[in-house]
Order: C-alpha cells, then sequence, then structure tokens
C-alpha cells in the first residue's frame, strides 16, 4: 500500500490505543516502519485577517503529538478519503485534464485525499500529511545510505466539539472489493503476459481468509489485535491488491485492443476507489482488545 497511507493508518491505529489506555509508545515492528521519516512535525494552519496563512509548529516529535492528545483525553481517531475531482472525458481538454488519482498516488505528497480525524470531549482535528524529500548523507552522527523523507502534518480544521465516529458496514466493503477484484481478475486475463491475474486471485484469497494468506506481521497495523477479523482479511486483500505504483504497475498496462483497453479504463479507478473505501473502513473497527 502506498506509503502515506499506509503511515495515516499507523499513526490513527496508534491513536485509538491511547484512547483505550494503551501506552505511548509504537510497538517496537511498528516505529521502526517511521524510521524513514525521522522529521516530523505537527503543525497548525491559521489563517491571518489579511488572506495570509501562518503556519505555528505544534510539536517536532510523535511522541509528543501523541501525550498532548492523552492529555486532552483523546476518544477515537480515524482515516478520511475525500476523492478529488474528476472530469468526465467529455469534459476534457489538454487545458483542463486532471490526472486520476490512482496514478497520482504513486508519487509521495501528490493527493490530498486522506486526512486524519482526531476527536475528544471538547475537540475534532482534521490532520493532513505534506511530504518533502531531504538529502542523502550524514544525519544524527550516523552515514545513511536512503532516503530519509520530511513529513509534516497541518491541522487543516478544528472545532470545539466531539465528532462520533463513523459506523461502517465492513460486509458491504469487503463485497463491494470482492467483486471488482473478481472482474479485474478476468480483464487481467486478457493480457497474455505479465503476472497480474495471480497477483487479483491472492488478494480475493485474503478477502476470502484462505490459508497463508494473513498480513505479515511486519506490515500489519500497531494493536492488531484491536480489530476485528473482517478487518484482518480486508487489511491483507488491500496490501496484496494494491498495484499502483510508477513504471511496471498496473498504472503503466495497456492493452492491445480497444475494448479491454476501455474496460481497463472504467474498472481501474473502481478498484482504486474500492480499496480506499475498504482503508477508512478499517481505520474506523478499530475496538477494544
Amino acid at each position: 500500500m502506498q506509503g502515506e497511507i499506509d503511515q495515516l493508518l499507523v499513526l490513527s491505529s496508534a491513536v485509538n490505543a491511547i484512547a483505550q489506555k494503551e501506552p505511548l509508545r509504537l510497538p517496537a515492528a511498528q516505529a521502526k516502519r517511521l524510521r524513514h521519516t525521522e522529521d516530523l512535525a505537527f503543525v497548525d494552519l491559521c489563517k491571518k485577517n489579511d488572506g495570509t496563512v501562518k503556519e505555528p509548529i505544534r510539536f517536532t516529535k510523535l511522541s509528543h503529538w501523541l501525550e498532548d492528545l492523552c492529555n486532552r483525553k483523546i476518544s477515537a481517531a480515524w482515516l478520511v478519503w475525500q476523492p478529488q475531482h474528476k472530469s468526465t472525458p467529455s469534459e476534457q481538454t489538454t487545458e483542463t485534464y486532471i490526472q486520476p488519482e490512482h496514478m497520482k498516488v504513486a508519487f509521495a505528497g501528490a493527493t490530498k485525499s486522506w486526512s486524519l480525524i482526531a476527536t475528544g470531549p471538547d475537540f475534532t482535528e482534521h490532520w493532513q500529511s505534506s511530504w518533502g524529500q531531504a538529502s542523502w548523507g550524514l544525519q544524527d552522527d550516523r552515514e545513511k545510505q536512503q532516503n530519509i523523507w520530511q513529513v509534516r502534518y497541518d491541522c487543516i480544521q478544528k472545532t470545539d466539539q466531539e465528532t462520533p465516529r463513523p459506523t461502517i458496514d465492513m460486509a458491504q466493503e469487503i463485497a463491494r472489493l470482492d467483486e471488482v477484484l473478481r472482474a479485474m481478475t478476468t480483464l487481467a486475463g486478457q493480457l497474455g503476459h505479465g503476472n497480474w491475474s495471480a497477483v487479483f486471485n491472492k488478494a480475493i484469497d485474503a478477502l476470502e481468509g484462505k490459508r497463508g494468506t494473513a498480513l505479515p506481521p511486519a506490515i500489519r497495523p500497531p494493536y492488531y489485535a484491536a480489530y476485528p477479523k473482517d478487518a484482518h482479511r480486508l487489511l491483507a486483500a488491500i496490501y496484496n491488491g494494491w498495484v499502483f505504483g510508477g513504471m511496471g504497475s498496473w498504472n503503466d498496462v495497456v492493452f492491445p485492443t480497444p475494448e479491454d483497453q476501455a474496460e481497463y479504463d472504467r474498472l481501474t479507478p473502481e478498484l482504486y476507489q474500492s480499496l480506499c473505501r475498504a482503508i477508512v473502513a478499517v481505520s474506523c473497527s478499530f475496538q477494544r482488545p
């Protein structure tokens, strides 16, 4: 699954654990997943009277942000996906064309459709991530031969009221994802090359909870036991069925016939949307272990 969304799911899980009086510190396996985002900041966006935006930094450490939410008696957190506008083919011109989100999501910071909602007795905050790439080299007296990301979470909206966490029909999301995955499997069979049918079949197997398809511990969200079994299956299907990337990904596929290409253009956004709705459903399903 795309890194920004994966991190949002990790953070929402950690916040929900705090609401259930779990320890503030992330489990070691999950903390390791943030190792490429050492610069993590939480910033308020405040619009001034002259129309400019003030950006005071609230926290520069994840632990401080979590501690603050704990002190304010956080009650719940979940993810929200608000898809960006997509013009219809008849509306699109060279000047107005908007690249589909399932293609833009291959790049860090390329989409602003996702946010994390944190709420408590007298507040609701909407946090949205902003990613920027730092340089390679020596940092903190350690040699690093890898990319390190600077990640900033902006508080883009806040109120002084608590917001109930949405109730989402998990069975409905499972059925919707299953339907589109099966259609994708059939379509992928028309390619005659690659292993895409097997990829989609593996996601279907995970959705059905078949033996050997459980999500590996290394990529499970923290406090995994706090999610119901249906969410476990849905998560495994999401990670296996996430095919949206750069060169060589499903986004890069071209079909030999106009009919199959048209079906690809129709089904691919449906798959992306189903996966995004499924991620939101999982984030809303956190419960006391």
